[in-house]
């Protein structure tokens, strides 16, 4: 295995402050819009969404003349972003970044996401119809199906990576921003949410920040130039009854009371508790309660995604609930112990 010079975007995002680290042992470049990832020497800063990656043309052909491989880890994850704000960063994104590994004859790693699995059940579940555009996973899915497709028919040399949610660090929790799960996670510490919208056994995919890291070294160093890779829990995920225990029960163990919760399927929640509580609580409450079936709708899912962790040298131990769970304890060990007060007087 020799030693690459690495092009990675989005290195001080949660995957790359993982990817960084992990590789120590190729030189990296980190493209940068405003913040500079820590502990990367070389940064060049540019913007992915322009022509050349926004940079002159005698500095971007000198980029091209140095890298030998592409990480393209940038991109818009806020389910609140408008769909130009998606557009912009992750199809756009994908169509500069597959350009630039075009003219610099190098393989290009795309990191897209899992749920372009559930893309058409999001699509369907999703906020745009029922008027909640700004707290649904809809637009951010479809922007990533897009991106796809343009790495595919662009005809660079592509892999493209897809994590399920992103988590801490499986062994301390750490991370640098907080995700969807860990909002959830924070309204369950909270007492703030009076059931959770899922079916009981329904899956619930997660991947430590360092597993993915871990993955997408691996793939380089193998010189791995194609083809596709679910870096997700799949059927070893763990289910939504059982992540809310695993919350109840790191809380417990700390001294932090959380009320019980019922696991209630969505279409109960449609159904019965909808139309009997929304003309009676306030309006708080309403757009609380439809920003939880919107994150839900993406979160939790009945059937697993599908999945690569097994078939990636060091990744298959990840592959396991156990480890799934012990991550999640981690996750969530992590978040009480930086905000003890917060939880124990809720």
């Amino acid at each position: 295995m020799s030693d690459k010079t690495v092009l990675l975007t989005g290195g001080s995002g949660v995957l790359g402050t993982a990817l960084v680290p992990q590789l120590k042992h190729h030189r990296v470049i980190a493209l940068a819009h405003r913040k500079p990832p820590a502990d990367c020497a070389e940064v060049v800063y540019g913007d992915v969404s322009q022509p050349l990656l926004g940079l002159d043309e005698a500095e971007y052909s000198k980029l091209c003349s140095e890298v030998d491989v592409v990480i393209h880890a940038a991109g818009m994850v806020k389910f609140s972003s408008t769909a130009e704000e998606m557009e912009t960063l992750n199809v756009q994104g994908a169509r500069r970044m597959s350009q630039f590994a075009l003219d610099a004859d190098a393989p290009l790693v795309h990191v897209s996401t899992a749920y372009v699995s559930r893309a058409e059940e999001i699509r369907a579940a999703g906020g745009e119809q029922a008027g909640r555009a700004n707290s649904s996973p809809s637009l951010y899915v479809s922007s990533k199906v897009a991106g796809e497709k343009i790495v595919r028919d662009s005809g660079a040399q592509a892999v493209i990576v897809r994590p399920s949610i992103i988590i801490g660090d499986s062994v301390t929790g750490e991370i640098s921003e907080t995700q969807g799960l860990h909002t959830f996670a924070h309204n369950v510490l909270r007492n703030r949410l009076p059931f959770v919208p899922s079916h009981p056994t329904g899956y619930v995919d997660f991947v430590p920040q360092d597993v993915v890291a871990q993955a997408i070294v691996t793939l380089l160093d193998q010189d791995v130039r194609d083809g596709e890779y679910w870096i997700s829990s799949g059927s070893h995920a763990l289910t939504s009854a059982r992540l809310t225990e695993v919350i109840i029960e790191e809380a417990a163990a700390l001294g932090i009371t959380v009320n019980p919760l019922r696991v209630l399927a969505p279409d109960i929640v449609e159904r019965l508790v909808r139309p009997a509580f929304f003309d009676v609580v306030p309006d708080w409450a309403k757009t609380r309660l439809d920003r939880l079936l919107d994150m839900t709708a993406v979160l939790f899912h009945e059937h697993p995604i599908p999945s690569s962790l097994a078939e990636i040298p060091g990744c298959e131990s990840a592959a396991d609930v156990k480890a799934s769970e012990n991550a999640w304890r981690a996750s969530i060990r992590h978040m009480i112990q930086n905000r003890y007060q917060l939880y124990a007087t809720a």
